[in-house]
């Protein structure tokens, strides 16, 4: 939490670079093909640090709560809503044990979340107990054995006031078995490397290629849906 709240004032630092906002709407539009959010459902977005996803949602139609564990990263949060003239519900708790009752929510979204808490098992069960019978949980996460996942490990070993000081991370195989059901779908991304970018035209064309040729080792990015059962 310390980390997080440190780091809260320049979180969304990134998403304003060009190769940032690439990777951003990249992330997105993963999410959104597994998510498949429908306008008028009950969203959670788990972890939502700065409102990222939260506002995404709302902006849909979506009728999105969200939680995470650090007041600053809400405050931020609750900030960019008021400006963006949007009703979303923030929440302060642990997202391993979360304060809502059994099948509230119609989707559950954490992007690169589970990186960070103590027990990823823990917070996958808690979704699918608030989760709605044939809801969907999607959840994203930074290609461990990528050369982005190499990046941010090495960042977390140099910088200890990184928010990957202590992050975990995970490979598509590893993500799928922290629920016992397995997952519904998983889909790979983010091909190109960071060395790779010029532009966002170029990186489209760049990740398009390497998709089809590319390993699930080599993927930056990939995101799970777990569906829970009727």
């Amino acid at each position: 939490m310390a980390l997080f709240d440190r780091s809260a004032a320049t979180y969304d630092a990134w998403c304003t670079t060009e190769i940032g906002s690439y990777v951003d709407n990249l992330e997105k539009n993963i999410i959104f093909q597994l998510s498949l959010p429908r306008k008028g459902e009950k969203a959670l977005d788990l972890g939502c640090g700065t409102g990222i996803y939260s506002i995404w949602m709302a902006r849909m139609g979506l009728n999105v709560t969200g939680v995470d564990i650090s007041s600053n990263m809400l405050e931020i949060a609750k900030e960019k809503t008021i400006a963006s003239s949007l009703n979303i519900d923030y929440v302060q708790f642990d997202i391993q044990k979360l304060p809502f009752d059994d099948e509230t929510f119609d989707l559950i979204v954490a992007n690169i979340v589970l990186e960070f808490v103590k027990d990823p098992e823990a917070v996958v069960n808690e979704a699918i107990r608030v989760l709605k019978k044939g809801g969907r949980f999607v959840c994203g996460f930074i290609g461990k054995e990528s050369s982005w996942g190499e990046k941010y490990r090495i960042q977390g070993e140099e910088k200890t006031e990184s928010v990957f000081a202590n992050a975990s991370f995970f490979s598509p195989d590893t993500a799928k078995k922290l629920y016992s059901l397995g997952t519904d779908k998983v889909q790979l991304g983010l091909f190109m490397t960071e060395a790779d970018f010029l532009n966002a035209e170029q990186a489209d064309a760049l990740e398009t290629e390497k998709r089809v040729v590319g390993s699930e080792k080599e993927a930056g990015y990939f995101a799970v849906r777990w569906v829970k059962g009727e």
